[in-house]
């Protein structure tokens, strides 16, 4: 006998549940499976992976060192990410309506939405473009049949159950490190551009840079953190008391203990340095294969190439299941973080019917990727562009988010005693700055083009 309707949303599909270990939701993907296969395909969900290996091919090594150099600020940002919602108890978004006024916070709201959404939809896109090398069906047929699958996955299994059979197509990711082993890789020059910065001036370079910034630096990685956060301190507090999590953030806001901020600190260095390191690996191994005359910027790069060295005639098909997992095991938490996002738009209050809201906005989203990405698919734009672009549009909106969040860390009203350290705001404003430039840099540059300088 099937449970009431706003049970099994609170149950199956709702990224806040409390659930037990043996049916973990979506939302707490990070908390229990920890760094490994399942962090490796959140973090570098199809967008990346296609972002990292076009700037490979196209750039060569010259941008190494935005996973490098890179790597302290976006630890300091996910620190002050989670510090935030552990010291508070809430989300990123609760705490930005609480201190900041409606506009810069329905700002942030809106284009974290609107930036997930865009993601789902490159996600579903790139699931449909290699079902479709076993399917000979219509790209925009099977962009609906994959978002649908990742809906029904999401709504009737818990995500932890499914992820453990999933994560297990990431294994593909492992074969970039292999090509390494096997291809003839000019170390010397990979030490070089790992730790000092070559620029181009240029609009497609800062393009590329744009996105490969907007594919690292994910506000949704950010957000997703903190809500993960949120909700380890919410389970923690039902153990520890009977009393009902309060509804807004506390004053004054509660400190961590050493163990809490050890965990803290343990988490984050360990999954930034997963995702940073697979970062490398396909961009070392895209620039040593796939790099020179055939592959110029902005024109399309069979990225799969970058696979041949190891797997030969297996490479697309290598590929194609990396894509196809990374997209099921990002897919939950993209669209999960957003509907969060949306609740504290609305200040609804924590229970089951907020649990019920929160699933309709969750598949209502994913539902609205899912047909942006049949538009797509109808339209006929390559799936390898739309996940390019889709993390230059990341790129091109991170830095005010950015902004807001480095302020908020900093507020004593809202964090209190446990207010970012000088060191973590100095460098989540130097990932702020560099951001900035760069988005600044393209617009520049975009403009000086038109009118032909």
């Amino acid at each position: 006998m099937q449970s009431p309707p706003d049970r099994r949303t609170a149950r199956r599909a709702t990224p806040t549940s409390e659930p037990t270990r043996s049916s973990l939701p979506a939302r707490s993907w990070a908390a229990d499976l920890g760094p490994g296969l399942v962090s490796l395909g959140c973090d570098n969900d199809p967008s990346g992976i296609a972002t990292y290996s076009l700037a490979g091919a196209w750039y060569g090594y010259d941008m190494l060192w935005t996973c490098v150099l890179t790597y302290p600020s976006m630890v300091a940002l996910q620190l002050v990410s989670a510090r935030i919602a552990a010291v508070t108890g809430h989300g990123l978004t609760a705490n930005m309506r609480a201190h900041y006024s409606p506009v810069l916070f329905y700002f942030a709201v809106a284009r974290f939405v609107l930036a997930n959404t865009l993601n789902i939809a490159v996600d579903v896109l790139a699931m449909a473009t290699v079902a479709q090398r076993f399917v000979h069906l219509p790209l925009a047929l099977l962009a609906v049949a994959c978002g649908g699958l990742s809906i029904a996955l999401q709504w009737f299994i818990p995500y932890a159950r499914y992820a453990r059979i999933v994560k297990w197509l990431m294994l593909p990711m492992l074969a970039y490190g292999a090509v390494l082993l096997i291809v003839d890789v000019p170390w010397h020059t990979v030490a070089l551009r790992s730790f000092v910065p070559r620029i181009e001036w240029q609009e497609d370079f800062v393009t590329m840079l744009m996105a490969v910034l907007g594919t690292t630096m994910s506000p949704y990685l950010l957000f997703s953190q903190a809500e993960q956060e949120a909700q380890h301190e919410h389970r923690e507090q039902r153990q520890n008391q009977r009393d009902a999590a309060p509804q807004k953030p506390q004053k004054p806001p509660k400190p961590l203990s050493s163990r809490q901020l050890r965990r803290l600190r343990t988490q984050t260095l360990i999954r930034t340095a997963l995702s940073s390191v697979a970062a490398l690996g396909m961009m070392i191994a895209a620039a040593a294969t796939l790099h020179g005359a055939n592959a110029r910027p902005g024109e399309p790069v069979p990225i799969a190439r970058a696979l041949e060295p190891l797997a030969h005639g297996y490479a697309g098909l290598l590929l194609g299941l990396a894509l196809f997992g990374s997209a099921l095991l990002a897919l939950p938490p993209l669209a999960g973080s957003a509907a969060q996002a949306v609740a504290s738009s609305f200040d609804w209050p924590r229970g089951k019917q907020r649990d019920g809201r929160i699933a309709g906005v969750l598949v209502a989203l994913a539902g609205l990727g899912t047909l942006l990405a049949l538009a797509l698919g109808l339209s006929r734009i390559d799936p390898l562009k739309a996940m390019y672009w889709s993390a230059v549009v990341n790129g091109m909106s991170i830095t005010p988010v950015l902004v807001l969040l480095v302020l908020l860390g900093a507020k004593r009203e809202a964090v209190g005693e446990m207010a970012a350290h000088w060191s973590l705001r100095a460098l989540c404003w130097l990932a702020t700055l560099l951001t900035g430039v760069v988005v600044a840099a393209h617009f520049v540059l975009e403009a000086a083009a038109r009118i032909g300088w």
